[in-house]
C-alpha cells in the first residue's frame, strides 16, 4: 500500500473510531471525557431545547415530574424552581452525570424536592399512575426498544398526565458525526407514530421551533 493510501485508510479508521466513541459518550457519558467534555456539551448544546421543553411542559407548583436522562441536571434545577410543593425525580444511566446533577441540585435534594437515581429507565421499577408529567431531552435516539419505553411511560403517568419528548430535527442530525448503529434518528412524525401505536391516541401534538439556525421539536402527548 502506498503511503498516501495508508494515510487515507488510517484517517478514515480513526474518524470512524471517534464517531463511535463520541456517540457512545453522548448516550452514556463516562470517565474523564464524560465528566469534563460531555458535561460542557450537554450544558451548552441542550440549553435552547431545555427552555423549549419548559415552555411546553409547563411545570406547576404541585406537580410530580420525572425526567428520563437528566444529564447534568440543569433542567431538573429549572423545574424544581417552579415546583414548590411537588417533587421532581430523575433517572440517568451515567454515574458521571449523577454526580454532577447531585451537586447542582444539592439544595433541592436536601429539601426533599428532588430525587435522582442512576440506572436504566427500562429496568427501574416505579409505581403505576405515579407522575403528573414525564419528559426527556435528546434521549429517544438511544432507546433500543422505543415501543416498550413508551408503554412504560404510559403506565407511569396519571390519567390526564402529560409526556413531552424534546429532540432535534432529523435533517439537522444527519450532518453530525454519529454512529448510526448506536444512534437512531427520528422525524417528528415518526415519534408521533410511536406514541400513537402505544396507547397515546387521545391527544398528540407537535410543536416546532427555529432557534437561530437550529430546528427543534417537542412531541406532546396526554394520557
Amino acid at each position: 500500500m502506498q503511503s498516501s493510501e495508508w494515510f487515507i485508510s488510517y484517517s478514515i479508521e480513526n474518524t470512524m473510531r471517534f464517531r463511535t466513541f463520541f456517540t457512545e459518550q453522548a448516550g452514556h457519558p463516562s470517565g474523564l471525557f464524560g465528566r469534563v467534555v460531555m458535561s460542557k456539551i450537554f450544558d451548552f448544546g441542550n440549553a435552547a431545547l431545555n427552555n423549549f421543553l419548559m415552555e411546553t411542559l409547563v411545570p406547576e407548583e404541585n406537580d410530580h415530574v420525572l425526567e428520563i436522562g437528566f444529564g447534568t441536571g440543569k433542567l431538573i434545577s429549572k423545574m424544581s424552581g417552579r415546583i414548590n410543593h411537588g417533587l421532581v425525580e430523575g433517572i440517568d444511566l451515567s454515574a458521571s452525570m449523577l454526580h454532577i446533577a447531585e451537586k447542582r441540585n444539592r439544595k433541592y435534594i436536601n429539601q426533599g424536592r428532588v430525587i435522582l437515581r442512576q440506572g436504566d429507565f427500562g429496568e427501574i421499577d416505579y409505581d403505576h399512575n405515579r407522575f403528573d408529567k414525564i419528559c426527556s431531552v435528546n434521549t429517544v435516539y438511544f432507546w433500543i426498544e422505543p415501543d416498550k419505553i413508551i408503554q412504560k411511560i404510559h403506565r407511569l403517568l396519571k390519567n390526564g398526565g402529560k409526556l413531552v419528548l424534546a429532540f432535534e430535527d432529523k435533517k439537522q442530525l444527519e450532518t453530525r458525526p454519529l454512529d448510526l448503529d448506536i444512534f437512531k434518528m427520528y422525524s417528528e412524525y415518526q415519534i408521533r407514530d410511536i406514541l400513537r401505536r402505544n396507547r397515546f391516541s387521545a391527544e398528540i401534538r407537535i410543536e416546532s421551533k427555529l432557534i437561530k439556525s437550529d430546528k427543534y421539536h417537542c412531541c406532546i402527548a396526554v394520557k
